[in-house]
């Protein structure tokens, strides 16, 4: 299992932490998270954007030890 932080992939300060054991499942708990607590962020969020956050989340969970 492996946890990422929200602050790690651009959440600022925010202090939400997702855990699952496929990066699917903690991009999913990431994007329902990002939904409610980053809905302004998710509004300007472009194709571009996404990518980017995508290729950065791949590189953490790589990076990320299992717990």
């Amino acid at each position: 299992m492996k946890t990422i932080k929200c602050s790690q992939v651009g959440g600022g300060t925010c202090t939400f932490e997702a855990s699952g054991e496929t990066p699917e499942e903690v991009k999913g708990k990431m994007a329902e998270h990002a939904k409610v607590a980053h809905a302004d962020m998710m509004a300007k969020a472009t194709p571009e954007s996404m990518a980017e956050w995508n290729t950065m989340f791949d590189k953490l969970w790589a990076e990320t030890p299992n717990a």
